[in-house]
């Protein structure tokens, strides 16, 4: 939408730019001087009552993307209160619950969602976004006009479009291999509204508004029951979560990694489903490889075989990712930080070739339950603080046995808990080798923070430091075929439900996510519910990169050459030589990948680098 101009010609430009994404053309709607358009998914609204932009009456116009999963029971309280319904939409439901509850109203949805809503008694634009984020809200302001958009390239349209590097941003991408973390883009000049955020813009003066309308963690009360009523009030969420998602008109697939989240996923909704007596239209789509090392198709296949699903899988690929990196840029709007990515894209891409609309993942799960190491280091420093060392024992030792850790070097990490930040800056300046020296003298740089407390790690994983990107990739992935993605995981009843929780509910005697493999004891393959190594829809990255040194070489020299103020030349090289040489398998292919992806971002998009 724009502000000081409503030609026709030039909105239709700024949306056509995603038309790839399916025949739908909702048409545009103009008000004095705001235009708004709709071009993303809208299969699922199946009448022509739901066409976007949609108004109530003569006061509001409003354009959403996403689902209100709970719309129906929000509905329901309306009608009671003496509203009528001329469609079957979650929209309209958006508008009248508005006209009642006005800016309070989006603290009633379940669901995801960013939208903007034209009020026009009060000349203003109400945007939001929802709770986590799964949605993407971005915005543009100078001084001729206001935009948004769900995807940044849409923007490129503008009449004064230039694309200028983020170089705070950059660095954060090289070094940590970050973005998302903060409401500016690696796009100077664009920023994103942030989850749990609503903007307000007044079109008498074009001043706006930006509040926080949801504090997850202040939403937390301790839990007060035991562990075995925390059992029964999981599943009973956990349930209520994937049903909701389940509300569709289409087909309803899932992500199946053969790990314990997406199994939990395919597992309750196979229940769900045989509960109706339909489990008989439940597919599942795989990522899969060749490299026995990273391929989890014998996990995914027990989930295959207990619950009789169709199944389908895919084999990506390096020569494809190189020739589908370009538009896998283009999708993402932002470079991407190793090739698993291309993993998840081509899982979407398998999945719409089978007509599979709605795809359920299981993002959000490692965040709040627990699920990566650091929250072992997180939960053994909360427990040194309690003195409680007998606890420590037991922890270290279930460690040692299930994941083979390191003992000596956990109680030398825990005993240097009093300076935890000199921790986390130890690490940090690990991850700078590869930046210019004028980059690392650069102020403007994400510093991570060491967190001492599960509930507190999670809150950064949750809004800060990894969720945002996850849901960033699974979005774009997502939409590029077409395909809504659900995860309930995500339902904010259950995120506030297990940050509530006990630390001794989520690890256990070294096992993560514990309360749900207790939980769904019933419903998993034990194989799973007692597997503890951590894949998910991950590549051989490092593999494909020595296998096609060559290739990667000359992309290397490239990118450093054309960053050669963000990045320094010699040591990267130098790095790929040792990775090439060495003929093992370590975790530092990502940093390559990362900055091959900038480099062909740069180019796809006409970035400049200013100075």
């Amino acid at each position: 939408m724009t502000g000081e101009t409503t030609e026709p010609d030039l909105i239709k430009k700024f949306t056509d730019i995603i038309s790839h994404r399916g025949p739908d053309d909702d048409g545009f709607y103009f008000y004095n001087n705001i235009a708004l358009g709709h071009r993303r998914l809208s299969i699922l609204d199946l009448s022509s009552a739901g066409h976007q932009p949609m108004p109530l009456g003569l006061k509001y116009t409003i354009v959403f993307n996403g689902e209100i999963y709970n719309y129906i029971e929000i509905k329901q309280e309306l009608i009671n209160l003496g509203y009528s319904f001329a469609s079957g939409t979650d929209t309209e439901v958006i508008l009248a619950a508005y006209d009642y509850w006005k800016e309070t109203c989006v603290s009633k949805f379940n669901g995801m969602w960013s939208f903007v809503l034209l009020d026009k008694t009060k000349n203003t634009l109400f945007c939001s976004r929802d709770r986590f984020g799964v949605k993407p809200f971005y915005y543009r302001i100078t001084k001729s006009y206001f935009a948004v958009a769900s995807e940044i390239k849409q923007f490129t349209t503008l009449p004064d479009w230039e694309a200028v590097l983020n170089r705070s941003k950059a660095i954060d991408f090289i070094s940590r291999g970050i973005f998302d973390h903060t409401d500016e883009t690696l796009f100077n000049g664009v920023k994103q509204l942030k989850g749990g955020h609503n903007l307000t813009f007044n079109l008498q003066d074009y001043s706006f508004i930006i509040d926080r309308w949801y504090n997850l963690g202040s939403a937390i009360k301790p839990y007060q029951g035991n562990f075995e009523a925390a059992k029964e009030d999981f599943k009973k969420l956990f349930q209520s979560a994937v049903k909701l998602r389940l509300r569709s008109d289409v087909k309803v697939g899932s992500c199946l990694s053969g790990g314990l989240d997406s199994t939990s996923i395919v597992c309750t909704v196979n229940e769900l489903l045989r509960q109706e007596n339909k489990q008989d239209i439940q597919e599942t789509v795989t990522a899969c490889s060749h490299e026995k090392k990273y391929d989890e198709q014998v996990f995914a296949d027990k989930v295959i075989k207990a619950t009789s699903v169709k199944a389908h899988k895919v084999y990506p690929d390096l020569d494809e990712l190189f020739s589908k990196l370009d538009e896998l840029i283009w999708h993402q709007d932002e470079p991407f930080t190793s090739s698993s990515i291309f993993a998840q894209w081509s899982v979407f891409k398998e999945a719409r070739k089978n007509n599979l609309i709605v795809m359920l993942d299981g993002q959000g799960a490692d965040e709040s339950l627990a699920g990566y190491p650091p929250f072992h280091d997180a939960y053994l420093t909360g427990l040194l603080k309690q003195l409680n060392f007998a606890q420590i024992l037991k922890e270290t030792q279930s460690l040692r046995l299930l994941k083979n850790y390191n003992v000596v070097k956990r109680w030398q990490f825990l005993l240097k808990f009093i300076l935890p930040q000199v921790i986390a800056d130890k690490l940090a300046s690990n991850s700078n080798k590869f930046l210019s020296k004028s980059a690392n003298e650069e102020k403007a740089r994400y510093k991570p923070v060491f967190k001492e407390d599960l509930k507190e790690m999670s809150l950064d994983q949750l809004l800060i430091s990894n969720l945002p990107m996850l849901l960033h990739y699974e979005d774009r992935n997502s939409m590029a075929h077409s395909i809504e993605s659900r995860v309930p995981f995500l339902d904010y009843r259950l995120v506030e439900f297990i940050l509530s929780l006990p630390d001794n509910y989520k690890i256990n005697e070294g096992q993560t996510k514990y309360i749900m493999r207790e939980s769904l004891s019933d419903i998993l393959p034990q194989e799973i519910k007692n597997r503890h190594d951590k894949m998910g829809f991950v590549t051989p990255e490092t593999i494909w990169i020595q296998k096609n040194a060559e290739q990667v070489k000359q992309h290397l020299q490239s990118a450093t050459e054309a960053m050669e103020s963000l990045i320094d030349k010699e040591q990267v090289l130098t790095s790929f030589e040792k990775l090439v040489s060495s003929n093992i398998d370590i975790n530092i292919g990502s940093v390559f990948f990362r900055i091959l992806t900038l480099h062909r971002w740069l180019l796809k998009f006409n970035v400049k680098i200013a100075a």
